[in-house]
């Protein structure tokens, strides 16, 4: 095989795949390492990750590219098409979850570091890639550029039963609630019960400034205005001569977590169950 015809062998696989394919791939193709290392070299192929390429040209852009390659890394001999979950199927072998979800989303700033995904059974993680085990239910999970990843609802709740540092939650439900990808009436109704757990306030005003300080209510949609508005009540009620709807924002303000802040009394590491009830009504975004 020369290169050409291995390229167009490649092309028509990696076409299908978002423009990747695994090394796993390339020996099912009967593309030797000579010839792999060759289209390396022209610029054809690049690594994306480990044991994972790119096509020259590929469609799919870095911020979906890295998260795609890991998922095809958890099973990389086989073709996407032949995977449960293909084309982003909601009976997905593995789900895009956590903070790469959050990543997927456009949420907040999480920190750098593993791809994590939720499967139902266990596999195999190569580097740089954790999988938790669980089984979201469908209408937790949706297709985001091709793949299958958690509700923004469902990732919340994932990120806070995996510890995440709080300051870091703030942004990332902000970021949710500002761009009506929650309802945040739901979600303060399911994270409520894990606050003593997992150390927020649950009660509306005090959950409002720990999570929600800075958030402007006229950007908001009508929903999740409504439901601001509700949180509120009793702090706007305390409010009264002292700036109404600004003395709101101003309690909010003053009951923001401190830096460090977690799900548990000094704690920083990351738990490896995902949530299990977390309820959504919210149907594919984005």
């Amino acid at each position: 095989m020369t290169a050409e015809q291995a390229f167009r062998a490649i092309s028509s696989v990696a076409g299908r795949q978002r423009g990747l394919v695994t090394a796993a791939q390339l020996d099912r193709l009967g593309v030797d390492p000579a010839d792999r290392e060759e289209l390396i070299r022209r610029g054809g192929l690049t690594e994306l990750d480990w044991g994972v390429f790119e096509i020259y040209n590929s469609p799919t852009e870095p911020r979906y590219a890295f998260p795609y390659a890991a998922w095809l890394a958890l099973r990389p001999a086989t073709y996407v098409w032949e995977r449960a979950g293909a084309g982003g199927d909601l009976t997905a072998d593995a789900v895009i979850s956590h903070e790469s979800a959050a990543r997927a989303w456009g949420l907040g700033a999480p920190s750098p570091g593993r791809a994590t995904f939720i499967a139902p059974e266990p596999l195999t993680a190569p580097r740089g890639i954790r999988v938790v085990a669980g089984t979201p239910r469908p209408d937790e999970v949706t297709v985001h550029q091709g793949l299958p990843v958690t509700i923004a609802h469902r990732t919340i709740l994932d990120l806070v039963q995996d510890h995440t540092d709080h300051l870091e939650l703030r942004g990332i439900i902000s970021d949710a609630v500002r761009l009506d990808l929650v309802d945040l009436g739901e979600l303060h109704s399911d994270l409520s019960p894990l606050a003593d757990r997992f150390h927020f306030p649950a009660t509306g005003p005090e959950f409002a400034g720990w999570f929600l300080p800075h958030l402007d209510d006229a950007a908001l949609s009508p929903r999740n205005k409504r439901a601001l508005t509700a949180l509120l009540a009793p702090a706007a009620g305390m409010a009264g001569d002292t700036g109404g709807a600004a003395g709101s924002a101003t309690s909010r303000a003053d009951a923001t977590p401190t830096t460090g802040a977690t799900g548990e009394a000094g704690g920083t590491g990351t738990g490896e169950n995902a949530a299990g009830d977390g309820r959504h009504r919210l149907g594919s975004a984005g």
